[in-house]
């Protein structure tokens, strides 16, 4: 018997990173190859659309309480404004739709990568962030959803930001869920568990002091934390302005 942790670990130095899914596979693959591994494989079940969907729908969600706030704000050493900021920008202060199920946006190009790309172009799978509009209704988001998760639920779960705060599904691992679906289903769950993700991305990535620095009608001061929780494109999409704009 071996385990295949030392390997994966190594290789994961190498690259400096971690890995995508399709990485993972790829490499398992490898490895049994490698080691004459005989694999046995299930037949895959036909994908339950249905089910899959109903399993995020919670009409009865509790919301976000004024204690919730001002615990998560004490946990990060910032104001309650600062994380009202966040939320603003990124969802507008919407948590759930009228179907019940907790805001999402799918990101095709994240599930291109998350999948090597193995899908090939299509409305749910391409390589570069803005080659196609982003779905206008919920309704629409979640059925692109559902069409990654047929192909890969885990890499479709990866691929979507979720909750009031828009947290990537890719980040679970880093922020101690036990699985995609895990963080999809705590997403679910209520509306303190989107304000969990928010704290839990800000505490593993060390952006405490850059958020605490943003200032209302500054977009300069906003520019660290900016950066940091929307990634290298944030002026692009003019993040910074609309922090520090959602500030006053």
């Amino acid at each position: 018997m071996y385990t295949k942790k030392p390997i994966f670990d190594a290789v994961r130095l190498m690259l400096k990173r971690g890995f995508t899914t399709a990485e993972v596979k790829a490499l398992d693959a490898a490895i049994d190859e490698a080691t004459g591994t005989i694999v046995v494989t299930a037949p895959k079940e036909a994908f339950d659309r249905a089910a899959f969907l109903a399993q995020f729908v919670n009409t009865k969600a509790p919301a976000i309480t004024a204690e919730d706030m001002k615990r998560a704000a004490d946990r990060l050493g910032v104001s309650v404004k600062h994380i009202e900021m966040v939320r603003k920008v990124e969802s507008g202060g919407t948590s759930f739709d009228n179907s019940g199920r907790p805001i999402i946006l799918p990101e095709p190009h994240i599930f291109y990568r998350q999948t090597g790309g193995r899908f090939g172009h299509t409305a749910f799978s391409y390589p570069k962030w803005g080659q196609k509009p982003y779905p206008k209704s919920y309704d629409a988001r979640w059925q692109v959803l559902a069409d990654m998760a047929e192909r890969d639920t885990e890499a479709a779960l990866e691929s979507a930001s979720w909750g009031l705060w828009q947290v990537m599904g890719f980040h679970w691992k880093a922020l101690d869920y036990d699985s995609a679906l895990d963080f999809a289903r705590r997403m679910a769950a209520s509306e303190t568990e989107h304000l969990e993700a928010l704290v839990r991305y800000i505490e593993a990535n060390g952006l405490s002091d850059e958020l605490r620095a943003c200032r209302a009608g500054s977009p300069d001061s906003c520019r660290a934390f900016a950066k940091g929780y929307n990634g290298a494109g944030y002026a692009k999409n003019r993040y910074h302005e609309k922090m520090a704009e959602a500030l006053q």
